[in-house]
C-alpha cells in the first residue's frame, strides 16, 4: 500500500509543484508591494493568493479523479493494474494520497495567511491579546482538553467529508470508464456527473436526517455520509475488478 501511495504522489508531483509555485509567486507580489508601498501590486498579490488558495484545494480534490480517469481511459495505468493486487488497493491509495496532499496544502495556506496577518497588521495589540487568550486556554488543563477535542472533531469531520467526496468522484469515473471507455471528453463527463450527484446528495441528506430525527439529525447525517462512502468505494472496487478481469 505504501508503494502505491508513493507512486500516486510521484504521478501528481509536477501538478503540486505548479500549484505551490503559484502560491509563492502570489506571496512574492504581496511582499514586494508591501516593501515598496505599492498597494496596486500588493492588492494584486493578495487577490491572486486568495484565488490560488481556493483553486489548489479544488485541483487536489479532483486529483484522484483525474489520475484514475487517465489510468482507466489511456494506457497509463496498464502496467499498474497488472500488479497482483485487488482493485480496492489502487483506489484506496488514490484516496489517501489526495487526503494527505490536501492536508499539507491546508497547512501551507494557513501558514501563509497567518504570516501575512501578523506581518502586515497595524493593530498588533489585538493579535497580542488574542494570542495571550489562546495561550492561557491551552495552558489550562480544562481548556487544553476542550481545545484538543474541538480540533480532533474538526479534523475528523473534514476528513470524513473529503473521503465522501473522493469516493463519490472515483465512482463517477469508474462508471464512466465502464460505459464510455476511451471516449472523448471522458473526464468532463465524469466531473459533470460528480457535481450533479454532489448537489443532489448535499441537499437531500440533511433534510432526510432531519425528517428521521430532528434531535439526532447530525449523528444520522454523518452516519449516512459514512455508509455512502463505504458503498461508493465498494461499488467502485467491484466495477474496477470486474473490468480488469474482463
Amino acid at each position: 500500500m505504501l508503494t502505491l501511495i508513493q507512486y500516486e504522489m510521484k504521478k501528481t508531483a509536477f501538478m503540486k509543484i505548479l500549484c505551490f509555485s503559484a502560491l509563492l509567486i502570489a506571496q512574492a507580489f504581496v511582499l514586494l508591494g508591501g516593501a515598496t508601498d505599492n498597494y496596486v501590486v500588493m492588492g494584486l498579490g493578495a487577490g491572486l493568493l486568495i484565488f490560488f488558495s481556493f483553486l489548489i484545494f479544488f485541483i487536489l480534490g479532483l486529483s484522484s479523479m483525474a489520475s484514475l480517469s487517465k489510468d482507466l481511459n489511456t494506457t497509463q495505468g496498464y502496467m499498474l493494474f497488472m500488479l497482483p493486487k485487488h482493485s480496492a488497493c489502487f483506489l484506496l491509495a488514490k484516496i489517501i494520497e489526495s487526503l494527505i496532499s490536501t492536508f499539507l496544502a491546508g497547512v501551507v495556506v494557513s501558514l501563509l495567511f497567518s504570516f501575512n496577518i501578523v506581518y502586515f497588521s497595524l493593530d498588533m495589540e489585538f493579535y497580542q491579546d488574542a494570542f495571550e487568550m489562546f495561550w492561557n486556554l491551552v495552558m489550562s488543563g480544562k481548556g487544553f482538553g476542550t481545545l484538543s477535542l474541538y480540533m480532533i472533531r474538526f479534523l475528523a469531520t473534514a476528513a470524513a467529508f473529503w473521503i465522501f467526496l473522493s469516493t463519490m468522484a472515483i465512482l463517477c469515473v469508474t462508471v464512466q470508464a465502464s460505459i464510455f471507455k476511451g471516449k472523448a471528453l471522458a473526464l468532463v463527463v465524469s466531473i459533470i456527473a460528480f457535481f450533479c450527484l454532489f448537489l443532489y446528495l448535499f441537499s437531500a441528506l440533511p433534510e432526510l436526517a432531519a425528517n428521521i430525527s430532528w434531535e439526532y439529525k447530525d449523528p444520522i447525517f454523518y452516519g449516512m455520509i459514512i455508509v455512502l462512502s463505504v458503498g461508493f468505494f465498494a461499488l467502485s472496487s467491484y466495477l474496477l475488478e470486474k473490468q480488469r478481469n474482463f
